[in-house]
């Protein structure tokens, strides 16, 4: 896989763009002060992380051999 398929691409102020995923920024919380980072896919909704790099990190692995954490077949 070459560097370009795995590069991160902003969109928007709040839209990314990473290996076909899109990774919304949320507001920030007012009461936990925390900016989380939603996970879609053909509108279908992966999760919510708390840091761009988790987001990242969370699409390698449920690309990365086809399964995710809790060993569920994942296609797309």
């Amino acid at each position: 896989m070459n560097n370009r398929q795995r590069a991160l691409v902003q969109l928007s102020k709040h839209t990314f763009v990473y290996r076909g995923f899109t990774i919304h920024k949320c507001p920030r919380n007012s009461k936990t002060e925390l900016t989380s980072y939603q996970l879609l896919s053909d509108g279908n909704y992966f999760g919510r992380d708390f840091a761009l790099a988790e987001a990242m990190c969370t699409v390698d692995k449920m690309i990365g051999d086809g399964k995710n954490e809790t060993g569920l077949h994942y296609s797309r």
